[in-house]
């Protein structure tokens, strides 16, 4: 990945800390302090927290590393195409859409980072949280850990 940092970066461990912390405040102190963890509900909900949190972790991984999708150094338009209109391959004076960035002609929806240095397919937006772009290949993973993380929130707040 040229271009992009690291995956060591300061959001991401608050990330993966603010998960430990609320994780360790529901299985350690409110879950015992609420039902007792001898109790058959009290070690459901701690099966249930854990295996959310752990989906949520897993789920924080993936949106992390995987790459968002970039645009093929050889992609060519293909103008001729009925299907995708010709606003999104032709610019408003009649040229075809071109990252000056790249060096390569951008499909409909691809835009530049200038985080990550390179033109992104179907670029949603750069997220520091994540460090990465979230695009094509990581945007169903993305809202997955939005879905985790807000469900364990939820889960947290009943608590």
């Amino acid at each position: 990945m040229a271009g992009r940092p690291g995956y060591v970066t300061l959001p991401i461990i608050s990330v993966f800390a603010a998960i430990g912390y609320v994780y360790y405040t529901a299985v350690f102190l409110a879950i015992p302090a609420w039902l007792g963890l001898a109790t058959a509900a009290g070690v459901a909900n701690v099966a249930a927290y854990t295996a959310l949190a752990l989906a949520c972790v897993a789920a924080y991984g993936l949106v992390v590393t995987r790459d968002p999708g970039r645009v093929p150094p050889a992609f060519v338009p293909d103008v001729e195409d009925t299907e995708t209109p010709l606003h999104e391959i032709k610019r408003k004076g009649g040229d075809l859409r071109y990252c000056q960035k790249c060096s390569h002609y951008k499909p409909p929806r691809a835009h530049h980072c200038r985080v990550c240095k390179r033109c992104i397919l179907k670029m949603d937006h750069h997220c520091i949280w994540i460090n990465n772009c979230v695009g094509h290949e990581n945007y169903k993973i993305f809202l997955v850990f939005v879905l985790y993380a807000a469900t364990a929130s939820f889960y947290s707040l009943v608590l």
